[in-house]
């Protein structure tokens, strides 16, 4: 991506949108799945953070910044997680406030903090995706939300492609939406739906759980589908449960 003799207002917009990258990477999403590659990819970041100035040199640049955020996902167990981690970078890049100056490398350097931060949040756009397909969609309701909200992450990504005159990226991120829809969709669609329950006194998860599918086991998922309740003993008396 760059090189030796690469001018000053290229390395300081790169180091700039590089010190804004690393903390958004730096805690790992979720429980760790795979500790080797969860390394490397850490091992890259600690590179970029302890010099930014010396990675905004590298020639590979690009690829590195896909590689960790590919490891990113690759290295955790937690696909939800992954997502809201790569929301963020793409939020974060979105937010970065550009150099100001009226001088002709004040100017640049501003272009490449924008194609640098708008580089880092496609490839997070990607990855959230790619998190999405791997993801374990609980209810109906669940795939519901989740195409709405991905549908929102790469439609705005879309937009600033657009504006950016990036249509290769435009295209392939048009794709990727029209990919995440259908497949929500069709993953959704067969899934339970969440319905409401009320009981006359709190009782517990265990005996809810019995009592709505005679299955005990599936105490911890009214759990995880109240998420306001005290303890487990007392689960609410009005609550949400899949329907089957």
């Amino acid at each position: 991506m760059t090189g030796l003799g690469t001018p000053d207002y290229v390395l300081d917009g790169v180091r700039r949108i590089l010190v804004a990258f690393v903390p958004l990477v730096e805690r790992a999403p979720g429980a760790v799945a795979d500790p080797a590659l969860y390394n490397a990819y850490r091992a890259k970041l600690a590179a970029i953070k302890r010099d930014p100035r010396a990675a905004a040199r590298s020639l590979t640049l690009g690829e590195d910044l896909a590689s960790i955020l590919s490891a990113y996902r690759r290295a955790s167990r937690d696909m939800a997680a992954v997502y809201d981690g790569c929301e963020r970078i793409a939020t974060a890049m979105r937010a970065v406030v550009l150099s100001t100056g009226t001088t002709g490398s004040a100017k640049r350097r501003a272009e490449v903090e924008w194609a640098l931060a708008g580089l880092i949040e496609w490839l997070a756009v990607a990855e959230a995706a790619q998190a999405i397909a791997a993801m374990d969609i609980t209810s109906h309701e669940h795939a519901t939300r989740l195409r709405a909200r991905a549908g929102r992450l790469v439609a705005v990504a879309i937009d600033r492609a657009a504006d950016r005159g990036a249509m290769a990226v435009v295209r392939l991120l048009t794709h990727v939406a029209g990919a995440l829809s259908r497949d929500l969709i069709e993953r959704g669609r067969p899934l339970a739906r969440i319905v409401a329950y009320e009981t006359g006194v709190p009782v517990p998860a265990v005996v809810l759980a019995h009592r709505l599918y005679q299955d005990a086991g599936r105490a911890a998922e009214l759990v995880a589908h109240n998420p306001a309740h005290d303890h487990p003993s007392f689960m609410p008396r009005q609550g949400k449960a899949l329907s089957r």
